[in-house]
């Protein structure tokens, strides 16, 4: 997967290089945009498809732990982003913006490209792809001090990419957790970016 990623990349300068310019890029956001509704729509079918799981974490001390894993990776995502801030010289509002992302690259870094800043879009891309990459080397070495603590580097991709790896290195049970944590931050996502970019 990592090579794909920087694959993708790599034949994407490329083909920017040798294609298209500036005034290509009013079609190119809109081609986006629209493979990421797509995206989402598909992501919104397979989590209700997933009835069993859905159920099984229906209990009332499942779900105050559901939800407070999200709301500690947030905590620490804008916390991070806030303190990276006096390290890579970016002013505040467009490292949090940057942070806002929360792993999921792709979508923060075509939003923050096309309502923003091209040269921000790119540093979010960057920034939360090595998040998730850096994630496939600390979900294991953290499960084994804390399963639960594994899931917050991943963020929004601990439901998709990174869930395997969860569950493989902290068990099923705690990759339940990871499903929903990927799942809410996935939603609030496209909050953060439309308030912030609206601020």
């Amino acid at each position: 997967m990592i090579y794909s990623l920087f694959g993708a990349i790599a034949g994407g300068i490329l083909l920017g290089y040798l294609c298209f310019d500036v005034s290509d890029k009013p079609v190119l956001d809109t081609t986006l945009m629209t493979a990421l509704n797509f995206m989402i729509l598909v992501a919104g079918i397979e989590i209700g498809g997933n009835r069993k799981l859905i159920a099984k974490i229906c209990t009332p001390k499942n779900m105050v732990l559901a939800l407070a894993l999200p709301v500690g990776t947030i905590i620490g995502s804008f916390a991070g982003g806030y303190l990276s801030s006096f390290i890579t010289g970016l002013n505040v509002y467009d490292s949090i913006l940057v942070a806002s992302g929360l792993g999921w690259y792709s979508l923060s870094s075509v939003v923050i490209s096309t309502m923003h800043s091209t040269e921000l879009g790119a540093i979010a891309f960057f920034g939360n792809m090595i998040r998730e990459v850096s994630s496939f080397v600390l979900i294991p070495l953290l499960a084994r001090w804390h399963k639960l603590m594994c899931i917050a580097p991943g963020g929004a991709a601990t439901m998709d990419s990174l869930l395997p790896l969860v569950i493989n290195s902290a068990g099923m049970h705690t990759g339940m957790f990871s499903f929903i944590n990927g799942l809410v931050l996935s939603l609030l996502v496209p909050v953060f970016l439309s308030v912030l970019l609206n601020a």
